[in-house]
């Protein structure tokens, strides 16, 4: 993946006003091990702590 799509959900959460992104890529070998990342922005900060 290129830094590209990183900003883009980044972007695209922030667009939203949502505290977290998620990130697939379905062209790895195992999916749960490289083919996510997650991503937080400052709305993350605000969520109430349980």
């Amino acid at each position: 993946m290129i830094p590209l799509f990183d900003a883009q959900a980044m972007s695209y959460a922030k667009l939203l006003k949502v505290p977290k992104a998620i990130l697939l890529n379905f062209t790895c070998n195992n999916i749960f091990k490289e083919g996510q990342k997650t991503f937080v922005n400052e709305l993350f900060e605000n969520l109430p702590q349980n």
